[in-house]
């Protein structure tokens, strides 16, 4: 019951994130306060509506990178881990830390040249 929940909030999320994203949508926005302004709605409504939808579509958008981030290191570690001849230590090395991070890139066999 949880797990379709967290499921179906996440889906919402990313849906809400996405929409939001869209430039007629930032237009929508932009027209309907300028809207709000002219037909005599307090500023410190607008101001306050402004900032908590900020607020909340931010951390949308920023769930919605993380996961797509995600997905993208674990499809370059299966490519890693698959290739012949790539360092399999570098699968999952974005969980390590700077300096770990600086070693390996330190450790890299140097280019080959290639010949047209």
């Amino acid at each position: 019951m949880l797990r379709r929940l967290y499921h179906w909030i996440g889906s919402l999320s990313a849906a809400i994130a996405d929409i939001a994203g869209h430039a007629v949508v930032q237009l929508g926005v932009l027209i309907a306060s300028v809207t709000w302004l002219v037909v005599g709605g307090s500023e410190a409504a607008l101001a306050s509506t402004m900032t908590i939808g900020g607020f909340i579509l931010t951390q949308m958008v920023l769930n919605q990178q993380r996961r797509r981030e995600n997905a993208l290191h674990l499809k370059i570690d299966e490519l890693l881990l698959a290739m012949k001849g790539a360092r399999d230590e570098l699968a999952g090395s974005e969980h390590a830390p700077d300096d770990e991070i600086e070693r390996l890139r330190e450790d890299r066999p140097a280019p080959t040249p290639s010949h047209s």
